[in-house]
């Protein structure tokens, strides 16, 4: 019988990742997840990429972040179906230390490749990168360093301000960050943002790059002034979040997270 790359995959990371705190999630998925601080879930899984190696196939390691707040964090589909949620270790690798594409340079892809023999050493070899995946995701352990990462990682996408009592998009954590933006300092990460943006080479994407944050900059401002001076909105985007906190909770329980 050929052998299934993805039973490989979580037979092997099952035990490389549970000193970490990481635990296969329940069902067919290949992902692993673990729950930092009661609100934090750090995801590590893996996506087929491309090969041009004849008779060869190739995987690249994923990873992502998402919060109890969020409305729905999604282990039963596919981890291409959850893509966007998600990001590659080359692209971690690239973003670690700012929150743009600073210096035009050549890609180093960290994909394996593999063939039904060679299994077992493609996935010695990614472990390398698996122990950068965590010790990056080490860095983001709760909601204001999570924004972070979002802003860094996910192009702004997990924190957009659209129907924020429905959320049109199931895997957003806006509705937290206008509620609680005492708590969690957004002004200093659009700050930090800013200067980063300076230092791209290309005066095209510079500029372009200005733009998209001034235009980020003053929606969100009106948006969460609105939001937070409508008492009744306002109340009732807490019953959200904390639904959503008991929801999610239950959730990791019956994946067997926590």
């Amino acid at each position: 019988m050929a052998k299934s790359f993805k039973s490989e995959f979580v037979k092997f990371y099952k035990e490389k990742l549970e000193p970490y705190g990481f635990k296969k999630v329940k069902g067919p998925q290949p992902y692993f997840a673990r729950l930092v601080n009661g609100e934090i879930v750090h995801i590590i899984t893996y996506r087929g990429s491309r090969t041009n190696t004849p008779g060869y196939k190739s995987f690249e390691l994923n990873c992502g972040i998402a919060s109890i707040y969020r409305k729905r964090i999604r282990f039963n589909v596919t981890p291409d179906s959850n893509s966007y949620c998600l990001i590659c270790n080359t692209t971690m690798e690239e973003l670690k230390d700012h929150y743009y594409r600073i210096f035009i340079k050549k890609r180093k892809f960290y994909d394996f490749e593999y063939t039904e023999e060679t299994m077992q050493n493609a996935l010695e070899k990614s472990l390398i990168e698996a122990k950068f995946i965590i010790e990056q995701l080490d860095k983001y352990t709760d909601m204001e360093s999570t924004l972070e990462f979002f802003m860094k990682h996910n192009g702004g996408f997990t924190v957009t301000f659209s129907d924020l009592l429905s959320d049109s998009f199931s895997d957003e954590e806006g509705l937290y960050y206008v509620i609680n933006d005492e708590s969690v300092n957004i002004d200093n990460i659009i700050m930090c943002m800013k200067l980063d943006a300076e230092l791209i080479e290309d005066e095209y994407w510079k500029e372009d790059s200005r733009k998209d944050l001034y235009e980020f900059e003053e929606n969100l401002k009106i948006r969460r002034q609105k939001f937070q001076a409508d008492e009744e909105q306002y109340n009732e985007g807490m019953k959200i979040l904390q639904q959503r906190k008991e929801d999610n909770l239950k959730m990791l329980k019956e994946y067997k997270v926590i």
